[in-house]
């Protein structure tokens, strides 16, 4: 009996394990963006990016890679670092990133996400990569960021954040 429950589980286990596909190439982005004096530690503030490129085409080109063949498009690694000072990002409590089409305003898809920012963080803040699909919204060339943030105190001054981030195909 002992023998045919482990039979079972690993037959489960084992068919449930899919083959990762591998990356054909990653696009890097990277955009700029003020976190404002005075917001609050009790809303859900929201900062909008505009019209960053994606250089999807120009990638896949580079690469020479037909488009037609891309399945999957994921977010890569994704950072946000103060652009001059020293600034410690350990005031902010959640944050989520989305891409948003430029096309479509309605059509939206988490790229990163920060439930639990540690309280030890300092001057860079690593955000974790979401499983959204964003093909339709990264082949535009052009996209928008929308970033949500939840703070456990008000920063102390204006600072002027860089988002570093990107995209794998695969």
């Amino acid at each position: 009996m002992k023998h045919l429950f482990t039979s079972i589980f690993l037959i489960i286990f084992m068919s449930s394990c899919e083959k990762e596909e591998p990356i054909k190439f990653e696009g890097r982005m990277d955009a700029e963006f003020v976190i404002p004096l005075g917001i609050n530690t009790v809303e859900t503030h929201y900062i909008t990016v505009r019209d960053i490129p994606t250089f999807f085409l120009q990638n896949a080109e580079n690469f020479k890679l037909d488009t037609s063949n891309i399945r999957n498009i994921q977010a890569s690694k994704g950072s946000l670092k103060a652009k001059f000072n020293d600034a410690e990002f350990d005031f902010i409590e959640r944050i989520s990133v989305w891409a948003v089409s430029r096309s479509n305003p309605n059509l939206k898809r988490e790229m990163y996400y920060l439930d639990f920012n540690p309280l030890d963080t300092r001057e860079e803040l690593r955000m974790l990569s979401s499983t959204s699909q964003l093909y339709e919204i990264i082949r535009e060339q052009s996209i928008d960021l929308e970033i949500r943030l939840n703070l456990r105190r008000f920063p102390t001054s204006n600072i002027k954040t860089i988002i570093d981030f990107g995209y794998a195909v695969k």
